[in-house]
């Protein structure tokens, strides 16, 4: 059996300087889900690069959290907030002006081009990866990310936090469920 580590991880948000770890961990969660089923993940050269999480890291509706034990990064979380325009200070003056004129240009567009109006106005939260090393899991550390992550949507006024799980990973599958998380909807998908 092997060890698991009882000292609580330190989580906390992911900062620029986290990135060249982080893309260490999100590459092992890439070839990890990639040995589950070869065809679920499909690489850019540009996936999981610190450049690029830099990047992510850097949009207001975007999170990475981080747990680290003794200094050492063992698991990270990544969320988005989605369907909630950002406000002033939380994008900067420019960007925020950008999306305004963003949105209304596609307004008009929709409505010149008579593009039907959605039935529906969705905003929530979607973690958009999880990863624990595997020496440093069931020791609480992917509770603790998801504490995180569900904190940060709650103070977003987000309501809801959805995910997608691969159907191969019945472990992910297992611990989703535990902490309250619920079958929504099943994925299929065909090689052409």
């Amino acid at each position: 059996m092997k060890e698991v580590h009882h000292i609580s991880p330190v989580v906390r948000p992911a900062v620029p300087n986290d990135a060249a770890p982080l893309a260490a961990l999100a590459r092992q969660l890439l070839a990890y889900e990639s040995a589950l089923n070869e065809r679920a993940v499909e690489l850019t050269p540009w996936a999981a690069t610190a450049s690029e999480l830099r990047k992510q890291m850097r949009q207001a509706n975007t999170r990475f959290f981080i747990a680290e034990r003794s200094g050492e990064m063992i698991g990270y979380i990544k969320a988005v907030v989605y369907g909630r325009p950002l406000k002033r200070r939380e994008a900067g003056s420019r960007r925020w002006l950008k999306g305004i004129i963003e949105e209304a240009v596609r307004q008009v567009f929709n409505f010149i081009l008579r593009r039907p109006r959605p039935n529906a106005q969705i905003t929530g939260g979607y973690i958009a990866g999880a990863f624990v090393r595997e020496d440093a899991r069931r020791a609480e550390v992917g509770r603790a990310l998801v504490a995180a992550v569900e904190s940060w949507f709650r103070n977003q006024g987000i309501q809801t936090s959805e995910l997608h799980v691969l159907c191969a990973n019945e472990g992910a599958q297992r611990f989703w469920e535990e902490i309250g998380y619920q079958p929504l909807a099943m994925g299929m998908r065909k090689r052409l």
